[in-house]
């Protein structure tokens, strides 16, 4: 298979090429990872390198590169993986970016791995190699949200085991140790702060966290596109792109990437995905990222 710049690639068997784009032939499909899943990740990021190829990684942080903990400020990478993340940050024809809800200051503190993107509260700001972003218009309603978080966290004490998570450019109401009885006072609560402070503001489920965000057009998904578009201005091409994540808002990064990268969902179970493959566990996406790190050129 030739590209339209020349160059001879090995395509995946399972993927078609058209209009130069590859495009997995999958999608929505609720298919539990197989034994060789990894395998043939690796392999064709090998075959992809050895070709000439560059390869853009970008992963969620909570529950891909860590485990899902009780505490969110226990969740710190283990050294194997952070060695294994900066071998394939520090190659000239890889690209790393960590796409994570977290406060962009706090992602940055916990993955420390060197030349990589970083892109804090569902993307809203990245920081890379010689460039930052930060969505305009989510800048604009910080002063809402300030208020948001002071209000939340004034009366957070009248529900036990809640915790409210300032960011710069978004709040997080932690519920994991609020007993199921005290459920409604936590969304009661919510509510009213953001009927009284901020109408515009939007709000979502996360796995034991409501998040509070600006109201603007713009999500994981969004990132991925933007992060993605940069790197084919610094990458030699052409690029493989390689997006794992393993809760809902990755969903919409997987959808956005229809068609011009590798998706994949990381969990045990089987949750209907619009990713093409799925890792089972935490671990696994480990073992991927350890294969990968011995195939990339120094």
């Amino acid at each position: 298979m030739v590209w339209t710049d020349g160059t001879a690639l090995a395509i995946p068997p399972c993927w078609k090429l058209a209009d130069t784009v590859i495009q997995p032939q999958s999608r929505e499909t609720s298919a539990v990872e197989t034994s060789g899943d990894s395998d043939r990740i690796v392999a064709w990021v090998s075959d992809w390198l050895a070709e000439g190829g560059s390869v853009l990684l970008m992963v969620d942080y909570d529950g891909t590169l860590t485990p899902i903990v009780s505490e969110p400020s226990k969740a710190w990478l283990a050294d194997g993986v952070k060695r294994n993340l900066r071998v394939l940050a520090r190659s000239p024809r890889c690209q790393v970016a960590v796409i994570s809800g977290r406060d962009l200051e706090d992602l940055r503190a916990r993955a420390t791995v060197g030349d990589v993107v970083y892109a804090g509260c569902h993307g809203l700001e990245i920081v890379g190699p010689g460039f930052t972003f930060c969505h305009p218009d989510a800048e604009a309603q910080r002063p809402v949200l300030l208020a948001v978080s002071r209000l939340l966290s004034d009366r957070a004490s009248d529900i036990e085991g809640m915790w409210v998570e300032r960011k710069r450019l978004g709040v997080a109401v932690h519920y994991r140790h609020v007993r199921p009885e005290s459920l409604p006072a936590v969304e009661a609560l919510l509510a009213q702060v953001i009927q009284q402070e901020g109408a515009r503001l939007k709000i979502f489920h996360g796995t034991k966290v409501i998040e509070v965000l600006p109201q603007v057009s713009w999500h994981k998904g969004a990132c991925a596109l933007w992060v993605r578009d940069w790197a084919r201005r610094t990458l030699p091409a052409p690029l493989l792109t390689l997006y794992l994540g393993d809760d809902w808002t990755d969903e919409q990064a997987f959808e956005a990437l229809a068609g011009v990268a590798i998706t994949v969902r990381v969990g045990a179970e089987p949750t209907t995905s619009r990713a093409a493959y799925r890792l089972t566990s935490v671990a696994a996406v480990h073992r991927l990222l350890a294969a990968m790190a011995a195939t990339v050129p120094g």
